[in-house]
């Protein structure tokens, strides 16, 4: 049953991916005026650890036309999705702790809200539940 008021989960994927970079530049900000500005750059660093990933998901997952729809090959993109979010994840945190100096707090708690933010953002933007 479908709620004609409900986003399409393509509209809903690309809003959730605005309102992340919104909230990781204002999270970055606040950093900044009480922190440093290594502690911005880390939260900036952990902002797009969460943030790219899950753009390369949203791009892969929706890239399909609706005339190419199909249980089958919508799973199939769903899970290709998920193995590039991991696996993209999965290196940006080796590069980031490999090559970057950066402040683990900022970083980690950044990456953390923006996690949280995605459950918060869906739910209150999706009115399904």
């Amino acid at each position: 049953m479908s709620n004609s008021s409900s986003m399409s989960v393509k509209t809903l994927a690309w809003t959730v991916l605005v309102i992340q970079l919104c909230l990781i530049a204002l999270i970055s900000l606040a950093w900044w005026l009480l922190g440093s500005g290594m502690e911005a750059y880390s939260a900036l660093v952990g902002g797009g650890i969460y943030w790219v990933p899950q753009l390369l998901y949203s791009w892969i997952g929706s890239a399909r036309k609706a005339d190419d729809l199909n249980v089958g090959l919508v799973l199939w993109d769903i899970y290709c999705a998920a193995g590039v979010k991991l696996l993209a994840t999965l290196v940006l945190f080796v590069v980031t702790f490999k090559w970057l100096g950066v402040e683990h707090v900022a970083m980690f708690i950044t990456y953390g809200l923006a996690l949280m933010s995605q459950w918060i953002i869906s739910l209150t933007l999706n009115n399904r539940y």
